[in-house]
């Protein structure tokens, strides 16, 4: 449905604009901006005066091009706005401050996740959030807000896990609810992890990263795709895009008993190896997600020292994700793929090689190339994504109105 717009609307917009531009340039002069948005520089004069207001820019430094007067150089004040973003891992919750430039200002974690009782893990999530905030003397100027992410898909109506694959018992629990009401009645979005990593991909890097068509490749419990053209999340109806069992499940990748589309799950991949005698001591429970990691690890290990047998195990799982990106760019006409994630740094020796060679087979993509990249965000995917997307709510530049599906 298309509707008018308020002034206020428009002007928000082309505030937008603006600060999207610095994103995207760097430190600029007006004239810079004006040239890159297509507003006139008297807009622009304007609009910065307000933004400068605001404590979003500064003045940086001078320059000279041609006769006439210097130019003024701004940029953004990362540390004007910092938003908290937490993600919930079935072994792990971690919690991120983040500026505007997409840097961490602090962070922390937790181990003590109450898979049993998602309540009680919301009231440690904000006691968590809250002694971030303190600790760091955020104060509610800077203050942008805070969201979720969370394994899987999200219910949007509700921000409720829509299905308990990796916490069982936390189905149909509204948990932004639930933790906005902890933290002071504050609106905590809640969002799928995937979409979350290729916000936050695209919040980090900035620069031209917000011209590129994008897949994430997110390793962690599960396999996800995070989508992104033009800089712009492709969220899909529902805000679930990404999901990939399906097509895992077409690659022909699982054995008789083995869930379907799981076959790079690191779960599955320790049953496999223990099936081949590799780890022969005892399987652990695929819900003991600690013990999971303990073993995968180990099967990366053994695979790097020289095990055949591992080392086959891995390059099939790697051949699969092959060409799952594959299908991801060319669906999307992608010139990027990131790999990030809990686990990608283990399986980035398999992983990275594979994908790289995939990507310059002939296709029906086209002929340009397609960069392999690890993420700028380091270790703390899935949160710094969450901060990512408050941030990206607020300062993107989106027409008044429109319905993002």
């Amino acid at each position: 449905m298309r509707t008018g717009t308020s002034l206020v609307d428009l002007g928000k917009y082309n505030e937008n604009v603006v600060i999207h531009a610095f994103r995207r340039l760097g430190a600029s002069s007006q004239r810079d901006v004006a040239a890159s948005t297509g507003l006139s520089v008297q807009a622009v004069s304007t609009i910065v005066r307000g933004l400068v207001r605001q404590g979003l820019l500064t003045e940086v430094g001078t320059r000279i091009s041609g006769p006439g007067r210097p130019h003024t150089i701004l940029n953004i004040v990362g540390s004007a706005r910092i938003a908290v973003g937490v993600h919930i891992d079935p072994s792990l919750i971690t919690a991120v401050a983040l500026d505007l430039n997409g840097e961490v200002a602090a962070s922390a974690s937790s181990t003590d996740v109450d898979s049993d009782d998602p309540r009680s893990a919301m009231a440690n999530v904000a006691a968590m959030v809250q002694r971030l905030i303190q600790e760091s003397s955020i104060d509610d100027q800077q203050l942008a807000g805070t969201c979720l992410a969370l394994p899987g898909p999200v219910d949007p109506s509700t921000g409720a896990p829509g299905s308990a694959v990796w916490l069982p018992g936390w189905a149909k629990v509204p948990l932004g609810e639930v933790l906005g009401e902890r933290l002071g009645r504050m609106p905590v979005p809640v969002v799928k992890d995937t979409l979350a990593a290729v916000i936050g991909e695209n919040w980090v890097r900035g620069g031209e990263s917000l011209e590129s068509t994008m897949v994430f490749v997110y390793i962690g419990t599960g396999t996800g795709l995070g989508l992104s053209v033009n800089g712009e999340a492709v969220r899909g109806f529902s805000g679930n895009s990404g999901e990939v069992g399906t097509m895992m499940t077409a690659l022909g990748s699982n054995a008789p008993g083995e869930p379907p589309g799981m076959a790079n799950d690191p779960a599955v991949l320790v049953a496999r190896a223990h099936g081949l005698g590799l780890q022969p001591e005892p399987l652990p429970a695929r819900s003991d997600f600690v013990a999971i990691e303990r073993r995968f690890a180990g099967l990366c290990a053994m695979a790097a020292q020289g095990a055949n047998r591992a080392d086959r195990l891995l390059t099939t799982a790697a051949e699969r994700i092959a060409e799952l990106v594959m299908m991801a760019t060319e669906l999307l006409d992608a010139d990027t793929v990131v790999f990030g994630g809990p686990y990608w740094h283990l399986l980035e020796p398999w992983y990275a090689p594979a994908v790289k060679r995939a990507v310059r087979r002939p296709s029906a993509r086209g002929p340009h190339p397609v960069s392999v990249l690890s993420t700028a965000m380091g270790d703390h995917v899935g949160a710094i994504g969450a901060a990512s997307v408050v941030h990206d709510n607020l300062y993107v530049p989106r027409a008044p109105n429109s319905t993002d599906h």
